[in-house]
């Protein structure tokens, strides 16, 4: 058990052993930091209970449970030890104690002290420890080798802890994944469930369902006296499928076939657990009256015990006793035990019920923490998710009952809160002041910016729940809103302390010069990702707001901390604030010292004050009031108005170093300029509690000035706002590449400088040195790089572009980098507000931009980033994809994350599918269709533009729609998208409320699939600049994916069930349901009446709910990314052990700050367990390779190869988990996560595991995309390498079948993707016997690899090894027919003489044995000297030839083609004399082949050792 607690405690400690990683001029610099000496064993003494089944006895006598040993680190403090205790199975029935030093007198009667702080508190023996006491300052006063013990003291109770205690029980005895767990009120069905388990042990069919068999268990009746045996009752158990592997039913190309939506995994049952007791609740007779409250009466508890008893049970300040009050009489005294007397009161809850109830200590034992038996589901499968949002599956069966009756679940508010009515509630937390005062924590050392990380990570996780909550109470309209006199649409609620205002509605016409709604939507977007790039810069001195978006019912609502003093009228105050501001510099910058860090130095009071000038003579005759706490940026409701201030400036020059912003300048309404690194659009305001506030982070970043030049108006067709902005990982990949090419012409100047003086001093060999090295680098370049296709001229450039960049540079003739600088104007193009005086028209509501002089270097670089968008960023993706380098993209959401990381918006997605048809074309600029990769990718670039533009008009037809009336509307335009071919003329349904008798039909009620694709594909012209075919609806669209992106993207849960898209599809249902109905039981005579036919392909009743959608400003973790960072770098420079050290000192750090239960931290377990695969892989080859150069002295393939794969495995299995309970079961990245899996379970050595695991992506990939994705092929062909190594030759042939035809189709007969796939069937080919077919493929690659790489590539050398060593062997083979009927003939023709010549000598030998006669010579033992010439023709009669010699002639034809491949010239066996008996053996067949021809196989071809699968 301490081993289990030391290894819990290694997150804890790992902040005192990790390193700091500073970024010095690019690079990494790691500091090693002190290691924490680990202290000694720490014992902690705890308290027997009174009833002696609440602790378990041990198995091991030596194992106490009076006592635990622990070994903490010094950091760690008292609540963490505190943590350890409550989950040891010794401690886990304990009630509220505190953790002290054993009693020693001291000279005042009290405990001794042993420490005074600075602060003047005290550590005194037998005294309370602080909880936050670290251990090291408990134990300061011992000397190193001292015992440390600390003793469990009971305390007394209050309401609060008697609430805790109440639900602690509720953890133990109805545990979250259980069947016990009824208390739950999640916002939508099935949050974080996981299929991982039924994957691995196979219980799930290849189909996706679910194996059960029926097994009986002995249940107790309930009953007493003789009916209270144990009855047999039959369950379901899933069970693993008996097939020998995954793919034993797999049969080519037909054994690809859609699974079926009803009967797809998404969740796995909750664990059976017995109920413990009966049921618990908060007794009706609460609160205590106050004179009972006097007595110390502090909670009534209602328990229903399991052998049919309710009880009362009485918290009082001494603990629970049980009272003798019934369900409706109360009566507070005692009540009697056996003997008649009144027990004292017990101080645990849990140790009262274990001697009330014996059932109940059975039931408990066998649960966590009690239980011995390993626990059937992995705990991080069942445990509720803390931090992050569970996955919703789209798709879930409607609960059986609807619910069920759980009286605690509407009595937990009270349990968490302690609140009997209204009046009662404490105030809601005041999450800015949270917020805030963590971000205000120090960070000096590694352990505080740990623990300061993990507390922001908590509140923010806090927080969003908090807004999903306040969000759906103000949608339902609970909640009044703060401004009821105006629009509804500006209307502004107030809901826990989170303020919340709908972000789609531009009702104050803030947005009209930009677009309006749409431009308000997109504003608030970029808002929330500018406050997480804020957030994770994490600049000292500048606060953000919380800020959460909650997408919900067709609606977009902006959730925000309260900025303090933002509905107080403040000017005159601050006015005042400002006088004694200039009048006591000295004294107000003292004061603010503790909340204003600017830099290095505190900034002065003067600096503070909000400039704007000629503001304070200015008369606002328009009656515009002036926001009062504005300090910094321009007043949008007064654009003429700029305010500035000098320490908000300071803070934001560091915002403007790290995103590469550059200073300019801005002129106020008097011509006065300030000079702004941010855009003056961003706003800085100043709270009451004096921190600065941004707000309107949405400028952060340039305008996309090409987009708006060229795109946003096409054939009087407008973009829908103009508020398109470049994204950061833009600017960082255009700097990047500014970079490289400055560095370029720095290296090619000095070159030329140096050729030129080289000259000067005639150095003439330097000339053909470097064109001898240029040759040569080129020559590597040919053989390294990507195989060359006949390619397009937009490929051919952006190869060429590619090959430029990634040129080699001389880094010692550079210099210095900061010599270079590129920087960005965030002001730049951008248009103005107009202000009331100013004209505006209908086509131009906006005022052009005053800073458009691109002789400015950042007003160029903005024009020069917005070009290389299009020019260099779009084809470099599509590049990417055409040469394999980009895998994964599965769907449009794994295409979204793939494009947003390369900083391009989605708005470019008609381009990037221009630019695939660009590249497809042939090598002239020619036309052609799509292939391979391209293809695919193009299928799903439409796919995502038409899933973009129908989630638009789905939003638009159900923003203002009741909630019972969406799921008319969701299925009306489901059916006439997805369901036109089922039914062209599906009918909407309206139920009108009923409130009036002028309700209006919907919109959606006008909706039919010919409108709808027309508005799509107008949809999709006016946002992506793409002309969709109205034919692509019927031909190309993926319905049963666009189905699941819809679902999984829009929020919408729907029940399980298969839904016929076609007419086809619902007539071979129907007839798959009756051969299933008739192969039932036939004794059941009464069938029931067949399910009504379905009218449309959905229904109102199959929209089961909507799920919030939720956009978060929470950033990663930057101090476990920079330790991650170093490991991998470390890794890159060759220190392999140190670098994976690094790497899981980084993964336990995302661990304590996220927990366990987090997709990020489930994107690490992922990329260490990469990292050890391809470590592993690389490894092997390196030991091919010496085998290979040195057979003799070459290391043995089968020794460890020195990485923890044991580990990589278990964090991967454990990344799958946390995936698909936080990202999907059904999600592109998890899909990805199961295929590292089966790479490396193959490597580990389990075949039958990997192909599991290859079958199940099969299965995703077959959800999330469809057939026909090159990537599929791998994820066959990896399968197929499996089954060779387990000797399933035959099916490994049949995958690698399918992967040629695959390809085939995909990518044509002359393209290299299809050389390497004949490749690899040639081994399969051949490892099956069929030389032939081997030959005939190693030659067609052979022409593909010859004619794309060339002969001398290393790849063409080897197939054409391969060829050689084929036809050698199939040569071989045709002279050894040749030979072998050779020797028949002529074996007829001996045979022949030799009669001829018996019967001259007389024709004794008819009729008689062959032994007979060889008896007749002369020896002894049996042993006879045998004629050779009559042995010859003995041989050949019996069919086994020898020559004259005794030699056997040759093998049989037969032989030679069963064994594949004979040696020529091989001699098989000597034969002399022998005694008769063998040689009649030997004659009749009789004899074993020799152990040499049996050795002698199938393998000759393979060249080198198989190291395992390659992807």
């Amino acid at each position: 058990m301490s081993d289990q607690m030391e290894q819990q405690q290694q997150p804890i400690g790992q902040a005192d052993v990790a390193q700091d990683v500073d970024q010095v001029n690019g690079e990494e610099k790691v500091e090693d930091q002190p290691e924490a000496v680990p202290l000694p064993p720490l014992t902690i003494r705890l308290p027997t209970p009174k009833c002696s089944r609440t602790v378990p006895k041990a198995k091991d006598s030596s194992e106490p449970r009076d006592r635990l040993t622990i070994y903490p680190q010094p950091t760690e403090t008292m609540q963490d030890i505190k943590l350890l205790i409550n989950d040891w199975v010794g401690a886990y029935w304990l009630g509220p104690y505190s953790l002290r030093l054993p009693f020693v007198k001291g000279d005042d009667g009290r405990g001794k002290v042993f420490t005074q702080k600075e602060d003047f508190s005290e550590i005194r023996a037998g005294e309370r420890l602080n909880e936050w006491l670290e251990v090291q300052d408990a134990f300061a006063h011992l000397e190193e080798d001292g015992e440390r013990v600390l003793e469990v003291v009971k305390e007394p109770y209050g309401e609060f802890t008697a609430r805790q205690s109440v639900l602690r029980i509720l953890e133990l005895i109805a545990p979250t994944g259980t069947t016990a767990n009824t208390t739950t009120t999640p916002i939508a069905l099935q949050p974080g469930s996981t299929i991982f388990e039924s994957v691995r042990d196979g219980v799930l069919s290849s189909g996706g369902e679910t194996q059960y068999e029926e097994v009986e268990v002995s249940l107790p009746s309930g009953r007493k006296g003789k009916g209270g045996k144990k009855e047999l009752v039959k369950v379901q158990r899933a069970v693993s499928n008996d097939k020998s592997h995954a793919f034993a039913d797999w049969k080519g190309s037909e054994g690809w076939t859609s699974t079926k939506l009803g009967g797809l995994p998404f969740s796995q049952s909750p664990l059976e657990v017995l109920p413990c007791l009966k049921s618990i609740q908060i007794s009706p007779f609460n609160p205590p009256p106050p004179h009972l409250r006097q007595l110390g009466h502090q909670l009534y508890l209602q328990v229903a015990l399991l052998e049919g008893e309710t009880v009362t049970i009485i918290c009082t300040t001494r603990g629970w006793y049980v009272s003798k009050s019934n369900v409706n009489q109360f009566d507070p005294s005692p009540r009697t035990d056996n003997n008649g007397s009144n027990p004292a009161p017990t101080h645990s809850l849990i140790d009262l019920l274990h001697s009330l109830s014996p059932l109940f200590s059975e039931r408990l034992s066998k649960l966590s923490p009690l239980s011995t038996e390993p626990p059937s589901l992995d705990p991080i499968s069942t445990v509720a998710i803390p931090q992050a949002e569970p996955a919703y599956p789209w798709l879930t069966n409607i609960p059986k009952p609807a619910t069920s009756a759980e009286i605690l679940r509407t009595q937990l508010a009270f349990l968490h809160t302690g609140a009997y009515g209204a009046d009662s509630v404490d105030a809601a937390r005041d999450w800015n002041e949270e917020i805030q005062g963590i971000r205000e924590l120090p960070r000096g050392s590694m352990q505080e910016r740990v623990f300061r990380e993990k507390m922001l990570q908590k509140v923010w996780a806090e927080f969003d729940q908090a807004a999903i909550r306040a969000v759906q109470t103000v949608s339902r309209g609970d909640i009044p809103a703060i401004n009821p006199s105006e629009d509804p649409k500006a209307h502004m609620y107030l809901q826990s302390n989170i303020f919340i205002t709908q972000g789609d509605s531009d009702a104050l016409n803030a947005y009209g010069h930009l677009g309006g709604d749409a431009a308000m939507r997109i504003s608030h977007g970029k808002d929330a990702a500018g406050v997480k790039l804020l957030n994770k810069l994490d600049v000292d001195g500048l606060y953000m707001l919380g800020h959460t978006i909650v997408d919900w019912q067709g609606k977009r609502w902006i959730c925000q901390s309260i900025l303090p003093g933002i509905f107080s009228n403040r000017k005159k105050e601050e006015e005042e604030e400002d006088q004694e501001a200039n009048s006591a510099e000295d004294g107000e910058a003292q004061k603010k010292e503790d909340w204003v860090k600017v830099g290095d130095s505190p900034a002065k009071p003067s600096a503070d004050k909000s400039v704007d000038v000629g503001e304070a003579d200015q008369t606002d005759v328009e009656g515009e009031n002036e926001n009062p706490m504005m300090i910094y940026g321009i007043d949008s409701e007064k654009p003429t108005s700029v305010h500035w201030d000098k320490a908000t400036h300071k803070l934001m020059a560091t915002v403007g170093q790290a995103q590469k912003l550059a200073a300019h300048k801005i002129k106020d309404g008097k011509g006065v300029e300030h000079e702004f690194y941010a855009s003056s659009e961003v706003k800085g305001l100043k709270g009451t509690d004096g921190r600065r506030y941004l707000l309107d982070a949405q400028r952060l970043s340039p305008v996309d000035i090409e987009w708006l030049e060229k795109d946003y108006e096409i054939e009087d067709a407008k973009y829908p706002h103009r508020l398109t902005m470049l994204r950061p990982e833009l600017l960082e990949t255009f700097w990047e590449s500014e970079l490289k090419r400055w560095a370029r012409g720095v290296a090619e100047k000095a070159k030329a400088k140096q050729d030129e003086q080289a000259s000067k001093d005639k150095a003439q060999e330097a000339g053909p040195s470097t064109t001898n090295d240029d040759k040569k680098e080129g020559q590597a370049l040919d053989e390294s790089s990507t195989p060359k296709e006949e390619q397009s001229p937009a490929a051919e450039a952006a190869a060429a572009h590619r090959a430029e960049e990634e040129k080699p540079v001389d880094a010692s003739v550079i210099g210095d980098i900061k010599q270079f600088e590129l920087k960005f104007n965030p002001d730049a193009f951008v248009d103005q507000i107009p202000s009331k005086d100013s004209t505006t028209s209908e086509d131009q509501p906006f005022l052009p931009s005053t800073i458009t002089d691109e002789t400015d270097p950042s007003v160029k670089a903005v024009r020069d980033a917005s070009v290389f968008l299009r020019s260099i960023a779009i084809p470099a993706v599509v590049l990417d994809v055409l040469t394999g380098n980009t895998s994964g993209l599965m769907d449009g959401a794994s295409l979204t994350k793939h494009l947003h990381g390369r900083g391009i918006n989605m708005r470019y997605l008609g381009h990037l599918a221009n630019t695939i048809k660009q590249f497809s074309a042939g090598p002239e600029g020619e036309a052609r269709k799509e292939t391979g990769h391209l293809a695919a990718l193009k299928a799903i670039v439409l796919q995502e533009m038409i899933f973009r533009a129908s989630k638009h008009i789905l939003r638009t037809l159900i923003s203002n729609l009741q909630p019972e009336t969406i799921t008319y509307a969701v299925s009306h335009f489901l059916n006439c998208l997805l369901g036109s071919s089922y039914n062209s003329s599906p009918s909407a349904t309206f139920n009108p409320i009923g409130i009036s008798d002028r309700e209006e039909q919907p919109e959606y009620t006008r909706l039919t699939p010919e409108s709808l694709r027309k508005a799509i594909i107008d949809e999709v012209k006016l946002r992506f600049r793409f002309t969709v075919d109205e034919a692509h609806f019927e031909e190309s669209l993926k319905k049963r994916q666009l189905l699941r992106e819809l679902a999984v993207r829009f929020g919408i849960q729907l029940a399980q069930r298969d839904y016929d898209f076609d007419r086809d599809q619902d007539s071979s249902s129907t007839e798959d349901e009756k051969d299933i109905k008739q192969s039932k039981d036939k004794k059941n005579k009464k069938n029931k009446a067949p399910a009504q036919k379905r009218l449309n392909t959905f229904e109102p009743e199959d929209i089961l709910t909507l799920v919030p959608v939720v956009k978060s400003t929470a950033p990663t973790v930057t101090v476990a990314e920079e330790i991650l960072e170093a490991g991998r770098n470390t890794i890159n420079r060759g220190s392999i052990d140190l670098g994976l050290e690094f790497m899981l000192e980084g993964l336990q750090l995302y661990e304590n700050i996220y927990s366990v239960i987090h997709p990020e931290v489930a994107s690490v377990y992922n990329q260490y367990s990469q990292a050890i695969h391809q470590l592993a892989r690389l490894k092997i080859q390196q030991v091919a390779a010496q085998a290979a150069a040195n057979p003799e002295g070459a290391a043995d393939p089968e020794q460890p190869l020195g990485l923890d794969i044991s580990t990589a495995l278990r964090l991967q299995r454990q990344a799958i988990i946390v995936a698909e309970r936080t990202l999907g079961v059904y999600h592109s990245e998890t899909a990805g996560y199961y295929f590292n899996l089966a790479m490396l379970e193959n490597l580990e050595g389990n075949p039958q595991q990997a192909l599991r695991y290859f079958r199940h992506v099969l299965k995703l990939w077959d959800v999330i995309h469809g057939p026909n994705h090159p990537e599929i092929n791998t994820v066959l062909s990896n399968a197929g390498v499996v089954l060779q190594a387990i000797n399933e030759t035959s099916l490994a042939l049949v995958l690698q079948k399918q992967v040629y035809d695959s390809t085939l189709s995909l990518f044509g007969d002359s393209h290299i993707q299809t050389g390497q796939v004949l490749h690899q069937l040639t081994q399969s080919h051949f490892l099956a016997g069929d030389m032939l077919a081997a030959l005939s493929t190693s030659e067609k690659a052979l022409d593909i690899f010859s004619a794309r790489l060339g002969e001398e590539h290393s790849q063409t050398q080897e197939v054409k090894k391969n060829v050689e060593l084929l036809r050698a062997v199939i040569d071989n083979v045709e002279k050894q027919k040749e030979r072998n009927e050779q020797l028949k003939k002529d074996q007829q023709e001996r045979l022949k003489a030799a009669k001829e010549r018996i019967q001259l000598t007389g024709g004794g030998i008819k009729g008689r044995r062959i032994g007979s006669t060889l008896a007749n010579g002369s020896g002894s033992g049996g042993v006879r000297i045998v004629d050779p010439a009559t042995l010859a023709a003995a041989a050949a009669a019996a069919g086994h030839p020898i020559d004259a010699s005794g030699q056997p002639a040759a093998a049989s034809a037969g032989s030679a083609e069963g064994q594949g491949q004979v040696a020529e010239g091989s001699n098989i066996g000597t034969r002399g004399t022998e005694s008769v008996e063998e040689l009649v053996r030997f004659i009749q067949g009789q004899q074993q082949p020799s152990a040499s021809a049996a050795r002698r196989g199938k393998n000759a071809l393979r060249g080198k050792r198989r190291t395992g699968a390659k992807r």
